[in-house]
């Protein structure tokens, strides 16, 4: 779609320019916001005879946004926000939460585009924003995110002093190492106890194992006593009862060689 600009626009040309635009952006927003008219000859009419009055609210809208720039120059907001302990924000900071600052501390109007935010802020920090007041007029402004005022007082030194900011940095990066050093002798020191306590342990398991079996020992040559002793007595037993047998057999054997016991005759009376 073609279109007159009616007042300077940042990247599309100046009052007067007829630009090729595309259709969803024309009738979405610079048409409702009556920065451009639709190209054709009633128009161009119109244009050239107003012209002069256009140019002259432009100067005017030009005056107001170098007020503006002087106004929001340099300037500083700042931005409560709750976060967890790694600074990461619950939820995040926008181009609509910006221009809500800066009209609530400057009473001063903005619309999104012109608030340069490449993506949502999600950390706690403070950080440079590029503010387009007009065509060609930029400002910078420090969102300082923070969960308090006092927190956002500290971020603040620290952005505005690089040097403390690197000597702090310093500071922590030294106390992180010692922290791992020390982590790392804890480690080895607990790596020595584990294993002395594994050794030990090994230690008293083979004592164990090895009285078990001393234990088995003894057990089972206490049984192989018992054995021997029943074997032994039994054959002592059995020996015997040979010996009485063969007693008993000669005692026999002797009666049967002996002469049978003359009958004695009944005394006369």
């Amino acid at each position: 779609m073609e279109v007159i600009l009616i007042e300077n626009i940042e990247k599309l040309g100046k009052i007067g320019d007829v630009v090729k635009v595309k259709a969803g952006y024309a009738r979405n927003y610079l048409l409702p916001r009556k920065k451009v008219l639709r190209a054709n000859k009633e128009n161009l009419k119109i244009f050239e005879e107003k012209k002069s009055i256009i140019e002259a609210e432009e100067n005017k809208r030009k005056e107001k946004s170098i007020e503006i720039s002087k106004k929001i120059k340099n300037s500083e907001f700042l931005v409560i926000r709750n976060a967890s302990e790694n600074d990461q924000l619950y939820g995040s900071v926008t181009s609509k939460d910006i221009i809500k600052e800066i009209k609530a501390v400057k009473n001063i109007d903005f619309l999104n585009e012109q608030i340069n935010l490449k993506k949502p802020i999600k950390k706690l920090g403070v950080y440079k924003i590029l503010i387009s007041v007009y065509t060609n007029i930029q400002e910078n402004i420090l969102i300082n995110v923070a969960k308090t005022k006092e927190s956002a007082e500290s971020q603040l030194k620290k952005y505005k002093n690089p040097k403390l900011q690197k000597s702090i940095s310093k500071k922590v990066k030294t106390e992180i190492k010692k922290e791992k050093e020390l982590s790392t002798k804890d480690l080895l020191k607990d790596i020595e106890k584990k294993d002395i306590k594994e050794e030990n342990e090994t230690k008293v398991k083979k004592t164990k194992t090895e009285v078990k079996k001393v234990n088995k020992e003894r057990v089972a040559s206490k049984e192989t006593r018992k054995k021997i002793g029943k074997a032994v007595k039994g054959r002592v037993i059995s020996e015997e009862k040979k010996g009485k047998s063969k007693k008993v057999t000669k005692k026999k054997e002797i009666k049967k060689k002996l002469p049978k016991k003359i009958k004695k005759s009944p005394k006369k009376k």
